[in-house]
């Protein structure tokens, strides 16, 4: 925003967009072709850090946001709270 003086709202949408670009091109890249270099538990290792990422910072990463304690939540669940299956 400080580099380009674009407004907050069209700096989020350009984040999302890079967002959506990247997972297009991971899931491009794990599908075209099956690398023997790579173990297969690594790639998901990556990919699964990756989704947990997004899935933390949905809401922004808490620092002055008024969803402060919506966010907080969200990654204390995530990290720490257990899942209780019956």
């Amino acid at each position: 925003m400080n580099e380009t003086g674009a407004s907050q709202e069209k700096a989020c949408v350009h984040v999302r967009q890079i967002i959506n670009d990247m997972w297009d091109e991971m899931n491009y890249e794990k599908t075209k072709c099956r690398s023997l270099l790579i173990p297969q538990d690594f790639e998901e290792s990556v990919m699964n850090l990756a989704r947990m990422s997004q899935c933390m910072y949905q809401y922004g990463d808490g620092h002055g946001s008024p969803e402060k304690a919506k966010i907080v939540d969200s990654v204390m669940s995530l990290l720490f709270n257990p899942i209780i299956l019956d």
